[in-house]
């Protein structure tokens, strides 16, 4: 593993409020929102990190922060204080000025003495909200092959998926040659008639380069942000590389969950062999909180039917069925209840005689007997949040 060992510092930008997830992230941050029922966002940078060699770790929070705190010292509080080894959150402290993070470049820049008391070769920067897995040392071995200043992950997608993102183009030896942030008219590949290379947030620095980038930026008034700022900079006197993610050893999944339907859509991915292959991968798992749990209980006269759903530890389903959805740790269910293309957090409780479709339950819901959600669109609209046609209820909602 080459990563292991070596002077490479790790930031993950963790602070994001996620507003278009709302209300999920009502309570807490997007890192920190539950995923597949039981993981949470932030669970799939801090596996491939740590799965990779990358230990130590420093995750830049600031909005919302609490639940995520609290999840890295339950489940990410394991590696070796005596072998420097880490997974540390760092709040905002605005030690430079008066200011909170102003921009994704900014809380990196914000944080600087934590590269003077490391002294990194090398650094990541990464997003603490995306759906993914991946070996850094493939990236880091191009980075250090190409003597690049910058390597960023490219991902291939289609165009007209690409206006949310920043969008680049590179020649045959991976050199980015060009880079706009969520361009109305994305870039074509060369040759290709309708698919674009993005940025998917996965930075390789050399320090010096970014020390240099950031002090610059500081100055200028900008957005102090990577997409919009740092990189294009970079382009006329830096070498920045691609990394193309579709040659990885993971390369088949990467989902940005940045709304509601994406969000939902990318769950119900872990329904199906796209998921298996991110999750379920024991050489390179996804951790999570191991939190101890009873088995599941399937009880009741009549049965349970589950069709091409999960269930997790803990839960206790009678006489109900379950199609087609996520069920996290300890969820209870009712006799003759349906729950339908749905996700259903830890420790809700859903009673008797309930119908349940296309809806994401937060943890800690409670429904009582004879409930219909997701049936009926008038009435959800006066009663629910509703987001592209999925229900949303929030943390520790009493109805």
């Amino acid at each position: 593993m080459l990563l292991q060992n070596k002077k490479v510092l790790t930031f993950i930008l963790a602070g994001g409020k996620g507003s278009r997830l709302y209300p999920l992230t009502r309570d807490r941050s997007k890192p920190a929102v539950f995923f597949a029922a039981r993981f949470r966002i932030i669970d799939f940078v801090l596996s491939s990190c740590i799965n990779s060699g990358l230990r130590q770790v420093y995750l830049l929070t600031q909005t919302k922060s609490l639940s995520l705190h609290q999840h890295l010292r339950k489940s990410w509080n394991f590696l070796p204080n005596e072998l420097s080894e880490f997974v540390a959150p760092v709040p905002a402290q605005q030690r430079i000025s008066e200011e909170w993070y102003s921009g994704t470049a900014d809380a990196i820049y914000q944080n600087l003495h934590l590269l003077e008391d490391h002294r990194p070769e090398h650094v990541f920067i990464l997003s603490g909200d995306h759906i993914y897995n991946m070996d850094f040392n493939e990236l880091y071995r191009q980075h250090i092959e190409r003597a690049a200043d910058l390597t960023m992950s490219v991902l291939t997608i289609k165009k007209d998926e690409a206006e949310p993102f920043g969008v680049l183009t590179m020649d045959e030896d991976l050199n980015i040659n060009s880079f706009i942030e969520k361009p109305q008219d994305p870039s074509l590949i060369p040759g290709e008639s309708d698919e674009c290379h993005i940025n998917m947030g996965i930075y390789l620095f050399k320090t010096d380069s970014l020390v240099r980038m950031l002090a610059r930026d500081a100055r200028k008034m900008t957005s102090h942000d990577f997409g919009k700022d740092i990189i294009p900079a970079m382009l006329d006197e830096y070498r920045v590389n691609g990394f193309s993610f579709k040659h990885s050893r993971f390369g088949h999944y990467w989902r940005d969950v940045g709304t509601i339907r994406s969000y939902y859509n990318a769950n119900m991915d872990f329904l199906s062999q796209l998921g298996d292959r991110v999750v379920c991968t024991p050489e390179w798992p996804i951790k999570t909180l191991g939190a101890p749990s009873p088995v599941s209980y399937f009880g009741g006269s009549e049965g349970v039917s589950i069709k091409n759903s999960t269930i997790d530890l803990g839960s206790h389903l009678y006489n109900c069925r379950i199609h087609n959805s996520l069920i996290g740790r300890g969820v209870t269910v009712g006799n003759d209840t349906l729950i339908e293309d749905s996700i259903i957090m830890t420790n809700s409780s859903i009673g008797r005689n309930c119908v349940i479709r296309n809806a994401i339950f937060d943890k800690d819901v409670i429904i009582p007997d004879n409930v219909q959600i997701g049936c009926d669109p008038h009435k959800d609209q006066s009663h629910f949040f509703v987001s592209d046609g999925i229900v949303v209820i929030p943390k520790d909602y009493l109805l």
